[in-house]
């Protein structure tokens, strides 16, 4: 999932980068699925924590308290970031770009 998201982005910042950029593509789908991508993390990472707690311990099961944990650090926090860029970009206000002439003015 991580080398699709990725493979997406950089083909974009490409297209965007020699000035091809698609116009059948939006880039909030970019983010919705580095969203989605932390989601699953954010999932995968519960679902360890449930089977360490909760069933019986597997023979061979590497899964640690120190790695889940610090898995739904990197995951939460990834969450929560990727969360306040879409929020900001695609519903925040829009400011006022500032030009030239509008700083002239002043």
């Amino acid at each position: 999932m991580n080398y699709a998201v990725h493979a997406l982005m950089y083909f974009y910042y490409f297209l965007m980068a020699v000035h091809r950029k698609p116009a059948w593509f939006q880039p909030v789908w970019i983010t919705v699925a580095q969203i989605s991508q932390m989601v699953v993390g954010v999932a995968v990472t519960v679902a360890g924590w449930y089977l360490m707690l909760v069933a019986p311990p597997a023979e061979g099961c590497w899964l640690s308290r120190e790695n889940n944990l610090a898995a739904l650090v990197m995951y939460g926090s990834y969450l929560f970031l990727f969360l306040q860029f879409f929020v900001g970009r695609y519903f925040g206000k829009r400011s006022k770009k500032v030009t030239n002439k509008t700083i002239k003015k002043e």
